[in-house]
């Protein structure tokens, strides 16, 4: 028969100390930080995360959900009506996979449109257009989903000019001897 060799674990005024800290710490996060348990719960409840999920095939993070949700938010302010028409539609049709929904609607039905913002999001990482693209993942983005684990996913450019120089504008009229 195999001997304990390790001593009875016993309380301490140390261990009460160290309880008490984490206890402490833990009540100051969640009186400093009460948006983000209101964002929580209203991502929760919108049904993102699952229709996220469906969308992209694949369980999403729930972290990255709610970051995305928030900027799919402030740059689309009608998105939780949407969201909640298209999870819906998704929950009363009981579709088998993304592509059953896609084929389902023409193209520029307003359910395939609110579907596009959430895949996007999702692949590229990043909500909005033009100058108000906002960032939300890089590596994390599900359009390097493919290649992980092959390449590395690029986090920085080569230098200053990497990409070369400017091209050098004709200024005749004649063509280029290529």
């Amino acid at each position: 028969m195999a001997q304990n060799n390790h001593p009875p674990v016993s309380m301490t005024r140390r261990r009460v100390l160290q309880g008490m800290g984490v206890l402490s710490l833990s009540a100051v996060c969640a009186t400093l930080f009460p948006a983000l348990k209101v964002r929580a719960q209203a991502v929760s409840a919108s049904g993102f995360i699952p229709v996220s999920s469906f969308l992209v095939s694949r369980p999403v993070n729930p972290i990255l959900g709610q970051r995305y949700y928030t900027a799919l938010v402030k740059h689309h302010p009608d998105f939780p009506a949407s969201l909640t028409a298209l999870g819906n539609y998704l929950n009363g049709r009981h579709f088998g996979h993304v592509d059953d929904f896609l084929a389902s609607l023409s193209p520029d039905d307003a359910l395939i449109r609110t579907a596009t913002l959430v895949i996007s999001a999702w692949y590229t990482g990043v909500v909005g257009d033009g100058e108000h693209l906002e960032l939300i993942a890089y590596a994390e983005a599900l359009m390097y989903l493919p290649t992980k684990g092959i390449l590395v996913v690029p986090t920085y450019g080569g230098g200053p000019d990497s990409w070369g120089g400017k091209p050098i504008e004709p200024t005749s009229g004649k063509g280029s001897n290529l």
